[in-house]
């Protein structure tokens, strides 16, 4: 047997497409970007037909079976993506001939002996994956992106390969089914139902989808449009919100279409809202996922609550045009769907709530969730390199959610916003149910403007971190100074806005920041100049003494709520920096945030109450002060957003046992001040705090809160989630470790919950022993979870520790691992960037 696997090992150095280097690393464990140029150059007129019996039984194999249809261009050897064991392969057929396969490093290899030039058809018996499957009781889901459809069936799984596809499901009775594209037909046989499917318009493989279970259905037209949601909600107060989340649907849809000058570009729009859902949203075409907590909000949502929905649905109607119907060629690229999604959506909610000020929602959306990633030492560049599939779902983050949509506005405005427009359209005309990159629609927008749009490209795009701007006087006059903290000596081109202070006199000037330096005409007479005073650039904007001094005095005084804003967040990311100590920021907030009329900013300030509060975790003098603040707003006239917002913050920063007395008073009687409404989430919340203040207590809360519970699904989350809130270190050090493996922790994000309350600030002496682990831990999370789960995994890990002790179990961690893998590193060096400010 050792010459047999000597021999094939030998023939696979000149069998996988010939004898190169380059060749020879085809075959390598994911999705290697060679392996997909290679197959683009001759795979052509793609399709899959797809048949999956889904069983009741949710721990029974799933069956599937595939037909790949394909041309080439010329004879070579097939390779398919298929991540699971070799025994799940049941049979294949090549061109009506079973087929020599061999299975290597995640791969099916057909023989070029049995290809040919032209058509090509394969047929494939198999046992489906389970890793994105998303199984439960009663229902389950498939989500694929970046590369999961390898781990369902085999496939060409990249998305250049675009593919129709032709699905029948073989369900249990009484299951419903939802897929891409419509239901074609659907009967009865064999005690179970069939639905079939129409065939799709041209999809990447991870924007294939389907559901299956029990569901809910609601349908609603509108001007000859039909869309239909799937739910399993039970309450009715969240079941009345469904006619308005179908009319922000239609909304957006309609909104794109104008200005894209293209209809809808699929069969239908439906979508799916599932407990537990690991995203906000997916944008499988016909079939869109959404997160339940998202979308169903409490029956008095605050202006933060409402607006994220109606942007979460913006953001995925837009992917419909711009990531489905033109999609990247390689992940690398997967920010430009993600930065047109966002800034589309910014885009459309505007008319939906007019009182709103959007350039401050923009400020504090964009800028502080970009600031969060971009101001650590796990910064990275919009563009990342991406060598392999299988990492691409570490480039996800906020600076390809929140900073590429900064740079797009910047890019919008250098254009102009009709010359932007035809770009977009031209752009979209080109590369029609097809794949681009950055580049190809640089090309384009490069004829629309005089400005080398490349270079600005690749500051903006290809470069990572964000320049420290500060003002300087020098000689007589104010200079304003941008700093590569990175020392790379980059420059970033921008308009900043700068505040000048003269007495009592304010005013502001936009200032062109192209070079180094660049002197601010006609602040030669100020007595203290504010960079980004006004809300605009984009970095950290260094304050001196004086300015810090006069931003805690006076932000709140400001009239424009812009003005407010920024100077806060200018105080915030000094903080952050050391320049500024968390019991000033307190103070400063404790003495006015009363007076905050605005609701975004209010908001805006809970945050960063909290926040402080958090550095502040030893220092119960000023803890206390934050509580009977809380407790005021509380109980105080403002109106219900307000007061909402204080107790909710207060459920996250309570210390002393007075107001743990009070809280749990709330929680037992169910009584609130006059005009405060809690919703049943509220109540989970507040139950799993206080199990960790009065833990004499927890095992009888726990019961009466579950019998408060309705919805079967969220008894399921509480149940979940309420293990990690034992008194019992035992019992919380056994749930913790039984999370190492995958098998355990496939609902995301309640698994993240637990994670973050057995790592709970208030037992961060005891949970300081699964620092390490957790880390060690971190290459499997990303093979076994989605996208989000290795950076949200440490996030709730260290989240709640702020110890020189937690700062040294991640410093020891990435000595002993110098060469761990940079994107890795990256998520690592973000979520832990308050530990390493530590002194």
């Amino acid at each position: 047997m050792k010459n047999v696997y000597l021999w094939w090992g030998i023939c696979s150095l000149f069998f996988i497409g010939g004898c190169t280097q380059k060749q020879i690393n085809l075959v390598v464990p994911g999705v290697s970007k060679e392996l997909a140029v290679y197959r683009k150059a001759s795979v052509s007129d793609l399709k899959y037909k797809l048949e999956f019996h889904l069983p009741a039984q949710q721990k029974k194999a799933v069956k599937g079976k595939v037909e790949i249809s394909f041309h080439l261009s010329k004879p070579e050897q097939i390779i398919l993506d298929f991540r699971e064991d070799r025994e799940k392969i049941k049979e294949i057929t090549v061109n009506g001939q079973l087929s020599a396969y061999r299975f290597e490093k995640e791969h099916i290899i057909i023989p070029v002996s049995e290809s040919v030039v032209g058509f090509n058809r394969m047929e494939i018996v198999f046992i489906a994956g389970d890793r994105s499957l998303n199984r439960n009781e009663d229902y389950m889901y498939t989500l694929l992106v970046p590369d999961r459809a390898r781990t369902l069936f085999p496939c060409f799984d990249q998305p250049d390969l675009k593919a129709r596809f032709t699905l029948s499901l073989r369900l249990p009775q009484g299951w419903q089914a939802v897929s891409n594209a419509p239901e074609k037909d659907a009967y009865e046989a064999d005690k179970d139902r069939w639905v079939c499917f129409a065939e799709t318009e041209p999809l990447s493989t991870y924007l294939f989808s389907f559901v299956a279970g029990r569901f809910e259905r609601a349908f609603y037209t509108q001007e000859g449009r039909d869309i239909s949601i799937y739910h399993r909600e039970t309450d009715p107060q969240r079941v009345t919100q469904l006619p308005l989340i179908a009319g922000q649907v239609f909304g957006a849809l309609n909104w794109m279409e104008e200005y894209t000058g293209i209809p809808y570009p699929f069969a239908k729009y439906d979508l799916i809202i599932l407990p537990g859902f690991q995203f906000g949203g997916m944008e499988h075409t016909g079939a869109t996922l959404y997160n339940d907590n998202r979308m169903f909000l409490t029956s008095h949502p605050t202006v933060n609550e409402e607006l994220g929905r109606a942007e979460l649905i913006a953001h995925e109607t837009a992917h419909m045009w711009f990531g489905d119907y033109v999609t990247m060629k390689w992940f690398d690229d997967v920010w430009t769907k993600e930065v047109f999604a966002n800034f589309f959506a910014a885009k459309m909610i505007k008319p939906l709530f007019p009182a709103v000020n959007h350039t401050l929602n923009d400020l504090k959306n964009f800028y502080a969730a970009s600031y969060s990633e971009d101001r650590t030492a796990g910064s990275n560049a919009i563009k990342q390199d991406l060598g392999n599939l299988k990492d691409a779902g570490l480039v996800y983050g906020q600076i390809i959610y929140n900073k590429a949509p900064i740079v797009m506005q910047m890019l919008e405005k250098q254009l102009g916003e009709e010359a932007f427009r035809k770009g977009i359209q031209e752009y979209l005309d080109t590369y029609a149910y097809s794949n681009a990159d950055w580049e190809g629609l640089m090309d384009i927008l490069d004829r629309y403007t005089p400005v080398d749009l490349k270079k600005w490209s690749h500051i903006w795009v290809h470069e990572k971190g964000l320049p420290e701007i500060s003002a300087r006087k020098e000689k007589g006059w104010w200079w304003l100074v941008q700093r590569d903290t990175w020392n790379r000596g980059i420059q970033w081109a921008q308009p900043v806005s700068v505040m000048f202070v003269k007495g009592d006199s304010v005013k502001i000037k936009e200032v062109l920041l192209e070079k180094e330096k660049t002197r601010i005409s006609l602040a030669a007479e100020a007595d203290i100049v504010v960079p980004g005073g006004g809300g605009k650039g984009y970095g950290y904007f260094a304050l001196d003494t004086a300015s810090l001094s006069y931003g805690l005095k006076h932000w709140k005084n400001f009239q424009d709520p812009l003005h407010r804003m920024s100077i806060l967040m200018a105080l915030y990311e000094n903080k952050r920096q050391g320049k500024l100590k968390s019991a000033d920021f307190l103070t400063s907030i404790l003495t006015s945030i009363q007076r905050e009329e605005n609701p975004l900013i209010y908001s805006v300030l809970l945050g960063y109450l909290e926040s402080c509060c958090a550095d502040l975790c030893t220092d119960k003098e000023s803890i206390q002060k934050a509580e009977e603040k809380c407790l005021t707003l509380m109980y105080s006239s403002l109106g219900k957003e307000y007061r909402l917002g204080a107790f909710r913050t207060l459920l996250r920063i309570f210390r002393s046992p007075s107001c743990s007395q009070k809280i749990y008073t709330i929680w037992r009687l169910q009584q609130l001040p006059e005009g405060l409404y809690l919703s049943e989430r509220d109540y989970m919340n507040m139950t799993y705090e206080l199990c960790i203040r009065l833990p004499e207590k927890s095992e009888e809360m726990l019961e009466i809160q579950q019998s408060r519970i309705t919805n079967p699904d969220r008894c399921r989350e509480f149940n979940y989630v309420a293990r990690a809130l034992s008194p019992c270190a035992e019992i919380r050090d056994s749930l913790f470790f039984s999370l190492l493996k995958a098998e355990n922790r496939q609902i995301e994000p309640w698994t993240l919950a637990v994670i973050s309350y057995l790592n709970h600030p208030l037992r961060q002496k005891e949970a300081l022993k699964y620092i390490r682990p957790a880390l060690e831990a971190l290459e499997d999370i990303q093979r076994t979870g989605d996208i989000f789960f290795p950076k949200n995994w440490v996030a709730a890990t260290l989240r709640g520790h702020r110890s020189p002790a937690a700062a040294n179990s991640v410093k020891d961690f990435l000595e002993v691992h110098p060469s761990y893998p940079p994107l890795l590193r990256n998520k690592i060096l973000q979520s832990a960037d308050h530990l390493l400010r530590l002194e």
